[in-house]
């Protein structure tokens, strides 16, 4: 890993990825050849996601262009002047009208994507078209099924996200591990609200906790229409529950992290719950969001790879002064994305649709997620990442701050990834990984005798609660030390 000084020609290249055939590329190629034209499509106007989204593409196609400029990439540059269309969240017709208006504007690939129906509706465009997109945002496993049984139509058709029933799976292995044995949590109450993303990983979360050896005590839906969370909480209040277990995509959550708060719920907080990956979420919760575990896929402060970091950086300096502040998930895999798509253009030598999709099928690529591999069509999911902690998975992130009261305005917050075990990292003065996995091991070790002590006193009000919170101050501590 590089820790400083200059870097060679070769070590550069290789830490982007770039292989010789990329090098020798750029001797056949005219160095006067126009910007490859690339679109993106999203909730750009409405949802953080999609601004997140819009800004991980600009700077990629800055960086590439930059190094194209600069003879450490070979031409063409890339270009989405012009060619980026909001899809209004839900309007799957507006999204595939942008879908056919991007490629009559001569868009040889297509970005972006977040709500499973909106992408679901432009797919017939894309498979018409012969169109290669890479969704950096949706989770739906149709998607793959469509490439797998109908290949020669659907092949165009990327993921860099893992999809619903590999979250799911990934749920039960973090329950199985980070809840069950790390934290000595039995039983669990799962509150989703009622979209088709919510519900349909509640149906396999389901199965996936039984298989972790947790009980699922009770699962509240709620409309996304008027949610009473006050009702919610005092039900789930009322179990016997160690945990409970959040799926959110559409609603913010902020009333209800707010109300968990102030009635002290006698529990952790653990799930999906998208809004809450926002840098913004603990200024709109006031740190009421203190000790919940999010699942994302990288944060600023852990180096997943030696991309991450650096990604996160030249984002909050270029981006810092607005919300999103911070790089949500769509920003780390769209940004990702073009640098994919790039070096499938340069080893393909052609805008040829079928030449980009069989250069994109071969691609290994180290991003700021992980190492991107592309699961074969013998796959069940194929054109998605491999699962593996060596290639994609899902990092479950703590919010936590060393301050003794979350809700002062002087709090800093941290976000730090507490399983997989792999990633509880921090970085040294460098930017090298340094584990802090023995230090959030104790802290787990510590809630537990916490939480025994706790019921063996008659289980009072408030007692578990300041024990997690206790959980969350000393993790925070593992990595500001």
């Amino acid at each position: 890993m590089y820790s400083g000084g200059r870097l060679s020609r070769r070590v550069f290249l290789k830490t982007l990825g770039i292989g010789a055939s990329m090098v020798t590329l750029g001797r056949v190629l005219s160095w006067g050849q126009p910007p490859v034209k690339v679109g993106l499509i999203g909730p750009i106007n409405l949802l953080d996601v999609g601004k997140a989204m819009v800004r991980g593409a600009q700077l990629a196609v800055d960086e590439i262009n930059g190094l194209v400029s600069e003879g450490k990439l070979p031409p063409p540059k890339l270009t989405m002047e012009g060619l980026i269309r909001d899809d209004e969240v839900l309007r799957g017709d507006v999204a595939k009208a942008a879908f056919e208006e991007l490629s009559a504007l001569g868009a040889v690939a297509i970005v972006g994507g977040f709500i499973d129906e909106t992408v679901a509706a432009m797919l017939p465009s894309m498979a018409r078209l012969r169109k290669p997109y890479l969704d950096t945002g949706s989770s739906s496993p149709e998607f793959n099924k469509l490439v797998k049984e109908k290949y020669d139509q659907y092949k165009y058709y990327f993921r860099l996200m893992i999809n619903d029933n590999v979250m799911g799976q990934d749920m039960g292995i973090m329950a199985a591990g980070l809840m069950r044995q790390d934290l000595g949590i039995e039983k669990v109450a799962l509150v989703a609200e009622s979209s088709a993303f919510g519900q349909n990983l509640a149906r396999i979360l389901q199965g996936q906790l039984a298989q972790a050896g947790i009980q699922l005590v009770k699962v509240f839906n709620f409309s996304l229409q008027n949610p009473d969370f006050a009702s919610i909480l005092q039900q789930v209040s009322d179990t016997d529950a160690d945990a409970m277990m959040l799926v959110l995509a559409f609603d913010p959550g902020i009333p209800l992290v707010g109300q968990a708060y102030e009635m002290r719920l006698d529990m952790p907080v653990i799930g999906i719950n998208a809004e809450g990956q926002s840098f913004e979420y603990w200024k709109n919760t006031g740190g009421r969001v203190m000790g919940h575990v999010y699942v994302d896929v990288a944060t600023g402060e852990t180096p997943i790879t030696p991309k991450t970091r650096p990604f996160y950086q030249a984002y909050v300096e270029r981006f810092g002064d607005s919300p999103p502040s911070r790089p949500l998930f769509t920003a780390f895999t769209t940004y990702d994305a073009l640098f994919i798509l790039k070096g499938a253009l340069d080893r393909a030598g052609s805008t040829d649709p079928d030449k980009i999709v069989t250069e994109l099928e071969k691609t290994d690529y180290v991003g700021t997620v992980g190492r991107i591999k592309f699961r074969d069509r013998t796959d069940p999911y194929p054109h998605e990442p491999i699962y593996d902690p060596e290639y994609v998975v899902a990092k479950w992130v703590l919010w936590g701050t060393t301050a003794r009261n979350p809700l002062d305005p002087k709090a800093q917050p941290l976000r730090v990834v507490v399983w997989p075990p792999k990633f509880r990292l921090k970085a040294d003065r460098e930017g090298n990984p340094v584990s802090i996995h023995d230090c959030i091991s104790k802290a787990c070790e510590e809630y537990r005798k916490s939480v025994t002590a706790w019921k063996q006193q008659g289980r009072p009000k408030g007692g578990r609660f300041t024990a997690w919170h206790n959980w969350a101050r000393a993790i925070a501590q593992c990595f500001a030390s």
